[in-house]
């Protein structure tokens, strides 16, 4: 009878002990293992900057495109244009779509400073999703826009050669996305 009533004293005690900690401020599901598990995908998922995210290979082309003329200063209507152009062409998009793509792009990269040290963390979900030919395009337009404003710079050299790299091919002139 002593085990019994020493017993439920402990848990008595524990229950006691575990309300007061809640009393405290203490979170109690921070003892839970099944929370914890939840909240560490959640933190992974969230920690991860947006443009590391795209999963579709247009999306990632676009953010790229925009990168290469990005990455010498604010972007001219003249330019947005021609890229907006690029965009319906290439992909096979309307307007609307063309100017979400640019939108969405120009504010994923705001914070970046270099931009061909992120191409590899870009293009990893969705890498698989391109084909050979939409890499070659893809380097095609990156070359194209490099090249709108005057002779490309050493950075967008460097970004167009991160993408290259990244897709270990050569690439050649094609005419479909």
């Amino acid at each position: 009878m002593h085990i019994i009533i020493g017993l439920i004293t402990a848990v008595a005690g524990l229950i006691w002990a575990l309300h007061s900690l809640q009393n405290a401020g203490v979170d109690l599901n921070a003892f839970n293992p099944f929370t914890w598990v939840r909240r560490r995908k959640w933190e992974k998922q969230l920690g991860v900057k947006p443009m590391h995210g795209l999963t579709e290979t247009m999306e990632a082309a676009a953010l790229l495109v925009v990168g290469v003329v990005n990455v010498e200063g604010d972007i001219t209507r003249d330019t947005k244009m021609d890229i907006l152009k690029l965009f319906e062409n290439e992909f096979g998009i309307k307007r609307n779509r063309s100017l979400e793509l640019f939108s969405s792009s120009t504010h994923f990269l705001k914070d970046v400073i270099n931009l061909d040290a992120e191409v590899k963390h870009v293009l990893a979900p969705s890498k698989s999703g391109f084909q050979e030919s939409h890499v070659t395009k893809l380097v095609g337009m990156m070359q194209h826009v490099a090249g709108l404003e005057g002779e490309p710079s050493e950075q967008q050299k460097a970004i167009v050669q991160a993408v290259q790299s990244e897709f270990n091919i050569h690439v050649e002139k094609s005419t479909n996305w």
